[in-house]
């Protein structure tokens, strides 16, 4: 345990039966979808600060370099943040509390109590973490949004269908770490996904982040207004088929996705099943390469 308190709560305004929203940037976050989900309602609403965790017991600064910045003509050093920010939302009976992080290095049992003294502290009614995942997924077509619940009615409120357990077995990442120990808790917890095509490499992805957005708005009547974004995700659909088009080979990969999503629209009636953690990309990745050389190679027999 770290000999100073890692978490800073610089205010406790009264918050009726919040949701805890979070999005860690990192290796559950494709595309950074999810941390700009989280974002965007943060600037979207003006949120409020109200606690941190002090970054120094949880990351190798070697790999996650703070940042020099001028403020007033004076130079600053920023800190890897970890922000949660509240906002007292009129029009619902529950209000939120927003976590934009960044998936830690060191000290992960550490961190994830920190989080929970949030939850403690605010009496948070109930916890949807964000994640993105790399999947065969066509970047002209809509994004997927998948996930589970533990309690009936945030799996309504998102769509969800009936609350289950994960069977996946592997790596885990903060967010598989966070849902575990929340329902290890009996914390009331939902992990929402987006999923992104693992052969676009413009970042961050609009789409992806639009798919959360749209899922949480309609799911708590946020009553966000979506449209900057919607432009945005339109303007990145635009680029990325302009991308593709000029490499014939990837366009031709591309075409054989959306036609595989297609076939599996045709034959499923719900969601694809949630995969609570990340999927191999490597294998995707290798699958795309396989596929290139064979079109290399029947070009140079042709």
């Amino acid at each position: 345990m770290p000999d100073f308190e890692a978490l800073r709560i610089t205010q406790q305004p009264h918050l009726r039966q919040p949701i805890l929203i979070a999005g860690f940037s990192g290796w559950n976050d494709a595309g950074e979808a999810a941390s700009s989900a989280v974002r965007f309602i943060q600037r979207r609403w003006r949120a409020e600060t109200v606690a941190e965790i002090d970054p120094e017991e949880f990351y190798d600064f070697s790999q996650l370099r703070p940042q020099v910045r001028l403020k007033d003509g004076e130079r600053v050093v920023e800190w890897p943040p970890n922000v949660f920010s509240a906002k007292r939302v009129e029009h619902l009976d529950r209000d939120v509390i927003l976590l934009s992080g960044i998936e830690p290095h060191l000290s992960w049992r550490t961190y994830i109590e920190q989080i929970l003294q949030v939850c403690r502290t605010f009496e948070v009614a109930g916890v949807v973490v964000l994640g993105a995942l790399l999947g065969e997924a066509s970047h002209a077509r809509p994004v997927r949004v998948f996930g589970s619940a533990t309690e009936p009615w945030l799996s309504d409120a998102l769509g969800l269908g009936e609350p289950r357990a994960s069977t996946y077995q592997g790596p885990t990442g903060i967010v598989g770490v966070l849902s575990q120990t929340l329902r290890d808790q009996g914390i009331p917890s939902a992990s929402l996904w987006a999923n992104i095509p693992f052969y676009v490499q413009r970042t961050p992805n609009p789409k992806g982040s639009l798919a959360l957005l749209e899922r949480l708005n309609r799911g708590f009547g946020f009553d966000l207004t979506l449209h900057d974004l919607e432009v945005f995700a339109a303007r990145f659909e635009a680029q990325v088929a302009a991308d593709i088009e000029q490499n014939p080979e990837v366009a031709e990969y591309a075409r054989r996705v959306a036609d595989g999503v297609d076939d599996d629209d045709d034959e499923a009636t719900e969601e694809p099943r949630a995969h609570e953690e990340l999927p191999d990309a490597e294998d995707m990745v290798e699958d795309l390469e396989r596929f290139l050389r064979e079109q290399r190679g029947g070009q140079q027999d042709d």
